[in-house]
């Protein structure tokens, strides 16, 4: 059974927004045209979702969410904080575009966020699924049998990914066939090369032995490249997390002080906290993208 694609901020039903969504094909097709690859990133994640119903639907659902906050919003800016209500109406309204657009976009973004997640989850376990394949066919088991036992081994994603290949193979679709159909589904460049590389292989008539070694090589070289330039990389993320870490909020501190103490800035307690908040902020920021940056690799 194929899956729903039901991302965390989506709190309308699926079943109840499908209908909904129907109702706005004009509108679909509108936001089709500023999202145009979401129907390569929707099949990538192997869920069964309609593109324009999943715009829509991220659309009704961004709605959603904007009007809670006008509401919270007016509510709380008119009769705790006691702004004027036209105030109150104008930034209530200010947030609720801020909030419908964060939302909107971030459930757009969503499924190519799941396909590149699945991508790296291939990535962690293929060269030992490649492997395990290659010391099969070197034992002489069947290339179709081989990849029915990797499917069936425990290589997380790469084995779901053998069992569709091996289904495929059932329906009567050759092995070439759905190699080729599984590697255009799949965001992963590893996993891509490898799949072409074994159908040019078996169209050729070559061994897939030799093949599989040299693809093989070939990953484990990439992936040691990858490993030494993340390392020079490394470096330099460092001197910049230390800076924001230790250098800036000592040096600012003291400014702040020095500040408050002797040109009458008017510093208060709130401004020095503030800093400290960025600072730790802007941290958690750099340790962010410094682990987004770190290479997948199984060697």
């Amino acid at each position: 059974m194929p899956k729903v694609l039901k991302p965390l901020f989506m709190i309308l039903p699926y079943h109840i927004g499908k209908k909904i969504s129907r109702r706005f094909i004009g509108l679909s097709n509108i936001l089709s045209r500023f999202s145009p690859g979401i129907q390569y990133d929707l099949k990538e994640t192997d869920f069964d979702t309609d593109a324009r119903e999943y715009l829509v639907l991220s659309c009704i659902n961004a709605k959603i969410y904007s009007f809670i906050f006008f509401v919270f919003s007016f509510v709380l800016l008119y009769s705790v904080r006691d702004f004027p209500i036209k105030s109150s109406l104008a930034y209530s309204f200010a947030i609720a575009i801020f909030i419908f657009l964060m939302i909107y976009f971030t459930l757009v973004n969503y499924p190519k966020i799941m396909s590149g997640k699945k991508g790296e989850a291939i990535e962690k376990n293929l060269i030992f699924a490649l492997k395990d394949l290659s010391i099969q066919i070197a034992s002489g088991v069947p290339t179709y049998d081989s990849f029915v036992n990797v499917s069936r081994s425990n290589y997380g994603q790469v084995s779901s990914e053998f069992e569709k290949i091996a289904r495929l193979v059932n329906s009567g679709m050759p092995l070439a066939k759905a190699l080729e159909e599984s590697a255009i589904k799949l965001r992963s460049e590893y996993y891509k090369k490898t799949m072409w590389q074994l159908i040019n292989t078996m169209r050729a008539g070559a061994s897939l032995k030799g093949a599989l070694k040299i693809i093989m090589d070939e990953l484990a070289s990439d992936q040691r490249s990858r490993i030494k330039s993340y390392a020079q990389e490394l470096n330099l993320w460092s001197l910049i997390y230390l800076l924001f870490a230790v250098a800036i909020p000592t040096i600012g501190l003291t400014l702040i002080i020095i500040l408050s103490n002797f040109a009458a800035a008017g510093i208060t307690s709130g401004t020095v906290i503030s800093f400290i908040v960025l600072t730790f902020i802007i941290q958690l920021i750099i340790i962010g993208f410094i682990k987004s940056r770190r290479p997948i690799t199984n060697l």
